[in-house]
């Protein structure tokens, strides 16, 4: 039957995809490596987030909005912005606010800006976001969507961005997390390094950073392990908030305040 038919090709390009070989880039090539692949896929990349999380990640963003908290005329960086999703939402949350989005590849901004309204005051700033070209302590928060992942020392860049903060400034970070339960982790994996790879390699044949996206997460730390390095940090209050069991995860930390 077409069924059976469509079945069986489906599990044939699984398998095609688990018999792949991929190896991550090292630290000093990742970065260089990352910003080609983002400006390569950037037309395709929020249709590639709705379907693999189906919509789920635009909730996720409007809670990280949310945790920011701005008052009257503070100010979010959002770094690794992409699209500009997350800087828009903090900006409709926060009207008030003044929103600067910061991103290394080019082709992500200039979709980023496209897709802004003349209502909301964004501004896009090209740049290296393990060397933010900001002054100490000029934002009240900095939010991250699915990018602290590919920086190449995550130490470094928590170093940057409480440099940045304000004290008692706030960071939220969304990225991918652990399933602490065994069954579903398995299913999370399968999903994750299966069906991903899959969506990816139908929406823009022969791009391999679909195949990156699940292997970074490999060395990512979980979600303990991502709070105890905030706090080693600096940060303080850290706590994170799990989605789809853990699949998902936003990390709220704090500068403190002067002494």
């Amino acid at each position: 039957t077409r069924r059976k038919i469509y079945i069986t090709n489906v599990i044939s390009k699984l398998m095609a995809l688990k018999s792949m070989t991929f190896t991550l880039p090292n630290t000093e090539k990742k970065s260089v490596y990352v910003e080609q692949m983002f400006n390569k896929i950037a037309q395709k990349y929020d249709l590639f987030n709705d379907i693999i999380t189906f919509g789920m990640h635009r909730k996720w963003k409007r809670f990280v909005a949310q945790q920011t908290d701005l008052h009257y005329k503070q100010n979010c960086l959002d770094l690794c912005c992409g699209t500009g999703d997350i800087a828009r939402e903090v900006f409709r949350q926060y009207p008030s606010s003044e929103v600067t989005g910061l991103d290394f590849s080019e082709e992500m901004l200039n979709l980023a800006e496209s897709k802004t309204p003349s209502e909301i005051n964004v501004n896009y700033l090209q740049g290296d976001a393990m060397n933010i070209p900001f002054q100490d302590a000029e934002f009240n928060a900095v939010t991250i969507g699915y990018g602290m992942r590919n920086v190449q020392d995550i130490g470094q860049f928590l170093r940057e961005i409480i440099r940045v903060l304000k004290p008692e400034g706030v960071l939220v970070t969304l990225d991918v997390g652990k399933v602490p339960i065994p069954i579903l982790a398995e299913l999370n994996h399968f999903y994750f390094f299966h069906i991903v790879p899959l969506v990816g390699k139908l929406l823009i044949p022969g791009e391999i950073i679909f195949k990156y996206l699940p292997e970074s997460s490999l060395k990512y730390p979980n979600q303990e392990s991502l709070k105890n390095l905030m706090i080693q940090t600096g940060f303080q209050k850290v706590e994170f908030h799990n989605f789809v069991f853990g699949a998902s995860t936003v990390h709220v930390a704090y500068k403190p305040a002067k002494n």
